[in-house]
């Protein structure tokens, strides 16, 4: 007996005998997928080796330079905490000079109205020395008159106060 191709079924890869062609065609199509996702994985295993390797070479190079970052690092953060100890004195410097600036604003103001209270009195006394001594020079007139009834003289009073304002003062 000869073997007729059609009559004899085929056998799969799985050992069973295929029955029909959908059966073959699923396969075929299973097996262009099966080899798709094998190409697909071993692209993205490559792809994943890669970033594998550019992570493994980020962590030599973090390693490299980790100590002088950190070093420069450290050196920042000294030089900040010494500006702001500085600024710190300086604030201090700059209350305590405030407070001396107004103590010696006040002083100021204290000795400019102890001068002006003393340029006032002054000025009454130079007034007061000024009308005794007027006084006294009329009192001296009205003397020489009595002794001299015929001569007739105008008020030195009149004279001498027209010339001399009550209320001028003398600054120093």
């Amino acid at each position: 007996m000869g073997s007729n191709p059609s009559f004899v079924p085929e056998i799969g890869s799985d050992g069973l005998p295929r029955q029909s062609s959908v059966i073959t065609y699923t396969e075929q199509i299973i097996e262009a997928e099966q080899l798709q996702l094998k190409k697909y994985i071993q692209e993205n295993y490559t792809k994943i080796r890669d970033v594998e390797r550019e992570l493994a070479n980020l962590g030599l190079e973090m390693k490299l330079t980790s100590g002088p970052k950190k070093a420069a690092l450290e050196h920042m953060r000294k030089k900040i905490e010494a500006s702001t100890e500085k600024i710190r004195v300086a604030k201090i410097q700059e209350e305590q000079a405030r407070k001396v600036w107004e103590s010696a604003s006040k002083t100021v103001q204290e000795e400019e109205a102890i001068k002006q209270k003393l340029c006032e009195d002054l000025s009454k006394l130079v007034e007061e020395s000024n009308n005794s001594q007027l006084s006294r020079l009329e009192d001296l007139k009205r003397r020489l008159e009595a002794m001299n009834p015929n001569r007739s003289s105008t008020s030195l009073h009149s004279v001498c106060y027209s010339y001399h304002t009550p209320h001028s003062q003398i600054s120093i």
